[in-house]
């Protein structure tokens, strides 16, 4: 079976460094790996399946992590389509991050671009319907990935979602060999092949978070991604 070792090697996005310039051509590299590799579409079904479930048609949803706003950009424009009226805050503790998402999302009256700490969020409690993440959780080792589903968990009415990598020696094939494609960046060039060395299998992260959140749902997904849904 193959089997690829976790590691802790930190992201250069993380540690801040590049130049402003360096840092969009990264965000357009992960824009660009989440429009084609599933991370948006998977997000977007979990949120609006779950507010056609629970018969809301006007929701606020957090997008913790936002990075260049991608993902609340896509969620507006397909709630507008759908005829959802869906405010979305788009939360990052980089400013230069939130820099960059005011380019991209400059002009869309439903998203609030805002800079918070995913640990203590600025929000009150069940103060938004839903709370996603995308590429986001595995940044973190699993006593702080708890300490940030509590908080999601204290800030959400209806539940929420994070889709992630999965660890996996075939995802960082996979990733080295597309690099032309995804990674036009150093940053993401480096950050990519990190990213996939400290994610988690699906079992891994199953047994993190079932343990505070037994209801909630951790799944695989094609290729190489999982997705962890709490509906409350």
């Amino acid at each position: 079976m193959l089997h690829l070792p976790q590691s802790n090697r930190e992201e250069l996005l993380d540690l801040n460094r590049g130049s402003l310039s360096d840092v969009r051509q990264s965000l357009q590299d992960i824009r660009r790996i989440n429009a084609w590799l599933g991370g948006l579409s998977l997000t977007c079904k979990s949120v609006f399946d779950l507010l056609e479930k629970r018969g809301v048609q006007s929701a606020t949803v957090l997008d913790v992590g936002t990075g260049s706003a991608d993902i609340p950009q896509r969620l507006v424009e397909q709630g507008r389509r759908r005829g959802y009226d869906l405010k979305v805050i788009a939360l990052d503790l980089s400013e230069r991050h939130l820099q960059i998402a005011r380019e991209y999302v400059d002009g869309m009256k439903e998203i609030e671009l805002m800079r918070g700490d995913a640990f203590a969020l600025p929000l009150e409690d069940k103060s938004v319907d839903m709370v996603v993440s995308s590429l986001f959780l595995h940044h973190f080792r699993a006593p702080q990935i708890v300490e940030i589903l509590q908080e999601w968990e204290r800030v959400s009415r209806c539940g929420w979602m994070a889709n992630d990598l999965v660890r996996h020696p075939l995802a960082l094939a996979f990733f080295r060999a597309t690099g032309p494609i995804f990674a036009r960046s150093y940053l993401t060039r480096h950050d990519g092949a990190a990213s996939i060395r400290r994610a988690y299998t699906a079992g891994e992260m199953r047994a993190i978070v079932q343990k505070q959140f037994p209801q909630a749902q951790v799944r695989g997904h094609f290729p190489y991604r999982l997705s962890v849904i709490r509906e409350k």
